[in-house]
């Protein structure tokens, strides 16, 4: 899984293991260390109660909560992304992005081989 912030949003990429695991045991996480007893992390977890997709911040980590409907939209489906937005007490809100990881027509170095097809043919 991958992570990426800017502004009000946060973006999730999924690898198919990423949304195997999903499927299996509800949560997916991830961790950078940047030193000693500096952790940053984020998850994405399943939330059987929840209504909508939303997000915590605790403790240096990120994590993002995904409604059972979304889950399975993620691991049932062909659908690519579920999206949200959060309340953030700013004026645009917090937006919210999970997507399946696809794999990119032009060259990279990055190890591809745990990532969708793109339904893309050409840039």
């Amino acid at each position: 899984m991958k992570i990426r912030i800017k502004g009000n949003s946060i973006r999730l990429r999924l690898t198919k293991t990423d949304v195997q695991n999903l499927k299996l045991t509800g949560k997916v996480e991830e961790k950078t260390v940047i030193g000693e007893n500096k952790i940053f992390s984020y998850t994405l977890e399943q939330d059987k109660t929840a209504e909508a997709l939303h997000s915590t911040f605790e403790n240096g980590k990120i994590s993002v909560l995904l409604p059972t409907k979304e889950l399975d939209i993620l691991t049932e489906t062909d659908e690519i992304t579920v999206q949200g937005y959060q309340d953030n007490g700013e004026a645009g809100k917090l937006f919210l992005l999970i997507e399946k990881d696809l794999k990119c027509l032009d060259t990279t170095f990055e190890d591809q081989s745990d990532m969708y097809e793109n339904p893309k043919t050409n840039c």
